[in-house]
C-alpha cells in the first residue's frame, strides 16, 4: 500500500465516477475515505439546495437555461465537486458561458419591438382620452410577447405588457409594438405612462407633431422622457 494519500483532484475524479486506479488505494485508506465522504456530503448539500431554488433565482430563458438545468442535474447525480479550486472554477465558468442572462427590459429590444402605428389622423388621436387600459391587450397576445422575450411563469404584477407607441398616439395592437416592461425598474411602466400622457397633451395642443412624438417614443422612450420633462431622472 502506498503511503501517498489521494490528491484532491483524484478525489474529485472518484466522485465523478472516474480515476479507477485510485479506487484501490481508497479501499485501504481510512483517511482518504473520510475525506471523500466529506467532499460527497458537501457537494450533495450544495447541489440539492441550489437545484431546489433554481427556478426562483434564475430567469427562465432560452436554451441557456435548459443547458444550465441539465448541468445542475448532472452535478447532483454525479456529485461534481463545485468548490474545489480548479474543478469548481472550470465548472462555474462553463455554466456562466452557456447561460444567457437577461438584459434590462426597461427599454424593448429593437429587433423584437421596433414599434408600429395605425393609419390615424390627428383628429382621431385627440378624440381618444389617455386612459386605455393594458387589459385591452388580448391574453393570447400577452403570452406570445412573454414567449418572444423568453419569460416563462412571470410573477403576477411583475410586468406590464406595454405598448411602445401608445394607442393614444396611434400605436398598433401588434406584437411588434409590445414588450414586457418591468414595474420594478427605475424607468418602469408607471414612468412611461407619464410620458405618454404628456405627449398626448402636447400633440393635441399642437406643440408637438404626431409623427415626431411617435418617432421619439419608438426610438428611445427614456430619452424622450428626458427631453419632454427636462429631467435626467423620472
Amino acid at each position: 500500500m502506498s503511503d501517498r494519500h489521494l490528491t484532491e483532484n483524484e478525489l474529485v475524479l472518484l466522485l465523478d465516477g472516474e480515476a479507477p486506479h485510485a479506487r484501490c488505494h481508497l479501499d485501504t485508506c481510512a483517511s482518504c475515505q473520510a475525506r471523500l465522504e466529506e467532499f460527497d456530503n458537501a457537494i450533495s448539500s450544495f447541489a440539492s439546495g441550489h437545484r431546489e431554488r433554481l427556478d426562483e433565482v434564475l430567469p427562465a430563458i432560452g436554451e441557456g437555461r435548459t443547458r444550465l438545468l441539465a448541468r445542475m442535474e448532472q452535478a447532483t447525480e454525479r456529485r461534481l465537486h463545485w468548490w474545489y479550486p480548479v474543478a469548481a472554477i472550470a465548472a462555474c465558468l462553463t455554466l456562466i458561458a452557456t447561460f444567457q442572462w437577461p438584459s434590462d427590459l426597461s427599454k424593448p429590444r429593437q429587433t423584437l419591438t421596433p414599434g408600429e402605428t395605425r393609419n390615424v389622423s390627428l383628429r382621431d388621436v385627440c378624440r381618444e382620452s389617455h386612459n386605455r387600459s393594458v387589459s385591452t391587450v388580448p391574453a393570447t397576445l400577452r403570452q406570445e410577447v412573454f414567449r418572444e422575450y423568453g419569460i416563462r411563469d412571470s410573477r403576477p404584477g411583475a410586468y406590464e405588457v406595454d405598448y411602445l407607441i401608445t394607442p393614444e398616439l396611434g400605436g398598433a395592437d401588434s406584437i411588434r409594438n409590445l414588450w414586457p416592461q418591468p414595474y420594478s425598474a427605475l424607468w418602469n411602466a408607471h414612468v412611461k405612462d407619464e410620458l405618454e400622457e404628456r405627449l398626448h397633451g402636447l400633440v393635441c395642443s399642437g406643440q408637438v407633431d404626431l409623427a415626431t412624438a411617435q418617432s421619439d417614443i419608438a426610438r428611445d422612450w427614456i430619452g424622450a422622457y428626458k427631453k419632454y420633462f427636462h429631467s435626467d431622472l423620472p
